[in-house]
Formats: structure tokens, C-alpha cells, sequence
């Protein structure tokens, strides 16, 4: 899951760019609207939902943090 949900993040990104678990996702090229496209896809992937607070790319600070964050909702 971890691979998919980086390659998920990096597509999304608007220039080519190293990403990892320890990615910044403020410091990626990602605006609000390709966030969201991440989040959708994620939940498409995953099998998970978001809620409304997690929709906002402040809400997250590394990749890492999507990860568990998904590997989570689908353990729950």
C-alpha cells in the first residue's frame, strides 16, 4: 500500500519530483484542488473514507502521514 499511495502523491504532483515517506506535502507541488485528487484516489485505492477535516492539505505534514493514516482506516 505504501508504494501505491506514493505513486498516487507523485502523479499528482504538477513537476517531477523525488517523493517518499518523509515527504513535506507543503513543500510538493500540490495545490488545494490536486490534494483533493490524491484524497479521492486514495479512497478509490484504499477502500477508505476521508472526513471533511482531512480533505485540507494543511491538515497533513509528510506523505508518511497519509499512509498511516489510510493503512489505519482500512485496519479499522
Amino acid at each position: 500500500m505504501k508504494e501505491r499511495i506514493i505513486e498516487i502523491v507523485k502523479n499528482a504532483c504538477a513537476l517531477d519530483e523525488d517523493v517518499n515517506v518523509n515527504s513535506k506535502l507543503n513543500e510538493l507541488s500540490l495545490d488545494s484542488l490536486s490534494f483533493i485528487s490524491v484524497i479521492a484516489e486514495l479512497e478509490a485505492a484504499c477502500g477508505v473514507t476521508f472526513e471533511l477535516e482531512e480533505l485540507n492539505i494543511s491538515a497533513w505534514e509528510t506523505v508518511g502521514d497519509l499512509i498511516l493514516a489510510a493503512e489505519g482506516k482500512t485496519n479499522a
